[in-house]
């Protein structure tokens, strides 16, 4: 026992001492959270034109890869990756403290998170050495940009019946099809592709996973415009796409296994997303927007206390997940659990600041705007609420399928 608690107190010690380097680096190199620098919502905003969209993008986008090419030269990124994809193959844990860390701060790598969380997963997890050789360390340093596209017309919760076709060719495969809600295809590099390689099947099976260059001739881009005034999420037109035979992920006829491994990394990701963690910029509001009344009303306190306890559960349950004690339904707990913080603490600080929440005239109103007008659309990427709760209670809690009796 006396051994056991002395472990126990060694890793304590190697956490604290790795936190507080984090932290004394973070201090030297990031922004402050609700500085005029802070870009740690970055990925949240609206625009009157697609022109003004696409700058705003790639402005979001510019300073995300600089900040990840920074904590690439500071030897902050990768942490738990293998030292021959760039990373420093330390332990898990290093990672779930830096990023609690990272998250005190002004700064967000959001926009790159389909390569960073979700595609690295998927190479590690199922493509050969030589995909991780070429793929992994470019992913690293935001050196390539990646999107998914997974999601079509007419299956969109009902993932399983997608209708785009890969038909083998000599060197490869041919693409057809049509894809939608694909956040960032306009500026990504390569893109994760779910198609039905096997010609007759259904469902799950016959599904492969390709990896697919953006710039192929044959993708057509085009972005959708939201209620928000943004165009984050885009349809993708797929007309005779050629690529190669190694651009296949994983056995051919088995990529159900490879888009689960992506739609939990993507549910993972969103649950630790930033966009509704912002509870330093609620109580900025309630100082900088409210009167001494509204802030001394025991339903606006009790509320604050609610949002500030929603923020703390996400955080601890995010350490968990990273400690790989989620459960099989981790990831989808913590995007409900997202999903719902964002959309209860936009409408509350919506209903805060009152006339202003509407008006446009005032920038941090206006950013609230964006949050508000964004978290319907976290209720739907990775798969939708429902879908969520049936994967809890399938994965988690060993529920049937089916109603018995039915």
């Amino acid at each position: 026992m006396h051994t056991g608690g002395a472990r126990g107190d060694v890793e304590e010690e190697e956490r604290a001492a790795f936190r507080a380097q984090a932290r004394l680096w973070l201090d030297a190199h990031a922004v402050a959270r609700g500085a005029p620098e802070d870009f740690s919502a970055s990925h949240l905003f609206s625009a009157k034109t697609l022109e003004e969209f696409s700058l705003k993008e790639g402005e979001a986008f510019g300073k995300a890869i600089e900040w990840q090419r920074e904590l690439c030269a500071g030897g902050w990124a990768g942490l738990s990756w293998p030292d021959e994809h760039g990373g420093r193959a330390l332990p898990a844990w290093t990672e779930e403290v830096f990023a609690e860390e990272h998250g005190r701060y002004g700064v967000s790598t959001k926009v790159l998170s389909v390569g960073l969380q979700m595609a690295a997963s998927v190479l590690r997890t199922h493509g050969t050495t030589e995909q991780q050789a070429r793929f992994l360390r470019p992913i690293l340093h935001a050196q390539e940009i990646w999107c998914q596209l997974f999601s079509e017309p007419d299956a969109g919760s009902d993932l399983a019946s997608l209708t785009t076709r890969a038909t083998p060719r000599d060197g490869g495969w041919t693409l057809n099809g049509q894809k939608v809600w694909t956040s960032g295809a306009s500026m990504s590099d390569l893109g994760l592709l779910l198609a039905r390689s096997v010609a007759g099947s259904s469902g799950r099976k016959g599904l492969s996973c390709f990896i697919v260059p953006m710039d192929a001739p044959g993708i057509e881009v085009r972005p959708l415009r939201e209620m928000s005034g943004a165009y984050h999420f885009n349809e993708v037109f797929i007309s005779d796409v050629d690529i190669a035979h190694n651009a296949l992920v994983g056995v051919e006829g088995e990529g159900w296994n490879v888009a689960r491994t992506m739609l939990s990394s993507e549910r993972g990701a969103i649950g630790g997303g930033t966009s509704a963690r912002s509870f330093k910029e609620l109580l900025v509001t309630l100082e900088k927007r409210c009167s001494a009344q509204t802030r001394s009303d025991p339903i606006v306190r009790q509320q604050v206390a609610e949002a500030f306890i929603r923020e703390s559960i996400l955080d601890v349950f995010g350490q968990r997940l990273q400690a790989g004690q989620g459960g099989s339904g981790g990831p989808s707990i913590a995007k409900l659990l997202y999903s719902e913080h964002a959309r209860i603490t936009s409408a509350f600080v919506m209903n805060l600041i009152d006339m202003a929440s509407v008006a446009g005239e005032d920038p941090w109103a206006t950013s609230w705007q964006d949050r508000f007008l964004f978290a319907p659309g976290l209720r739907l990427g990775g798969g939708t609420d429902e879908i969520q709760r049936n994967i809890i209670a399938e994965r988690g809690l060993g529920l049937p399928r089916e109603i018995l009796g039915s």
